[in-house]
């Protein structure tokens, strides 16, 4: 039983051992990474530092991306209006027999020949025979 504890305690003190040395490297790699460097340009090196956990870079790029592209901000509504209002129907009916007697006063005859040319006839409107 004593056996099984000190064999406990020898692997515990072997991967301890291995986490302190995996914590100073790391250290000493952040430190080489970060001389002379502004915050920014320190997480930039630590996020794309292939050799670091992933959960560091992780932190690194979600610490760095409010810096590296800009926030979406909402935008003022524009006011467009795509159509007219609408005109009432009655007024809309009137408009538009007058737009067709208005045709009809400058209507003009014309007539086709068989080669294609178009003729345009002196005639008033109504005189011309079918």
């Amino acid at each position: 039983m004593t056996d099984d504890r000190d064999d406990l305690i020898r692997q515990l003190t072997i991967r301890l051992r291995e986490t302190v040395e995996e914590n100073d490297r790391l250290r000493a790699l952040v430190t080489n990474l970060t001389e002379g460097a502004n915050a920014h340009q320190t997480l930039q090196s630590l996020y794309r530092n292939a050799d670091l956990p992933e959960s560091l870079r992780a932190k690194c790029a979600a610490a760095s991306l409010p810096h590296e592209t800009p926030r979406l901000e909402p935008v003022q509504q524009l006011e467009l209006k795509a159509e007219p209002p609408p005109i009432p129907l009655a007024e809309l009916v009137t408009l538009q027999r007058a737009r067709v007697d208005r045709m009809e006063r400058e209507a003009k005859q014309i007539r086709v020949l068989p080669n294609g040319q178009v003729l345009v006839l002196d005639e008033p409107p109504g005189a011309c025979a079918r």
